[in-house]
């Protein structure tokens, strides 16, 4: 059982590797041009999920993550936006504890933990997200059987069992992370993939 939790996770290790290094290598226009037609997509999808005056949980992009800004900039004016409020009580190290904050406008934000833009306080608490009715969460790949991997910090799979259940968890990917892919036993299954070409239902 420990050989094929070892090699389980090796494999998730090697596909973050694979997944961050092909972001990496992608070039400043062809992110800039797939940013685009993804936000209108992941727009559209909102709007058939989510009535005006909702409330969107959403990841802050950075990097070369797909990006969030502009999907935030359009929601920020027609939904109540939750972005994830990273901190660590005194004397904790590791991840930190799953949280959320409003946001009201993009210039609040400022550097956070891991590069991560971050909102100001006060932080709402991980139970606030009941609130959404649809989350949008970081990912690396994702599977049409709902199969999800993300970072390696296990964040958004702690802060999403605090979710109404029944809530639409949605990914923002490249067209070539769509894939199946291991699943750890805590990991929460989502139900939307949004690419700079295709918006795919899974079956979880």
């Amino acid at each position: 059982m420990a050989q094929d939790s070892h090699a389980h996770d090796t494999r998730r290790a090697e596909l973050r590797s694979r997944v961050n290094r092909r972001r990496a290598e992608r070039c400043t226009a062809q992110r800039t041009d797939d940013d685009r037609t993804r936000t209108t997509l992941a727009l559209d999808l909102i709007a058939s999920l989510c009535e005006p005056g909702g409330t969107i949980a959403c990841y802050l992009s950075t990097g070369c993550e797909p990006s969030t800004m502009g999907l935030i900039v359009s929601l920020l004016g027609t939904h109540e936006l939750l972005v994830p409020y990273l901190r660590r009580p005194p004397g904790v190290q590791g991840v930190p504890f799953p949280d959320w904050a409003r946001l009201h406008d993009l210039a609040e934000l400022t550097e956070g933990p891991f590069a991560i833009p971050a909102p100001p306080p006060p932080g709402l608490g991980a139970s606030s997200l009941s609130r959404a009715s649809v989350v949008i969460a970081a990912a690396l790949m994702a599977g049409a059987d709902g199969s999800r991997l993300g970072t390696g910090g296990g964040w958004y799979d702690r802060a999403l069992r605090f979710a109404t259940p029944g809530t639409p968890v949605v990914v923002l990917l490249n067209d070539d992370e769509v894939a199946c892919c291991p699943m750890a036993d805590h990991d929460i299954p989502i139900e939307w993939i949004v690419t700079p070409t295709s918006v795919i239902r899974t079956t979880s």
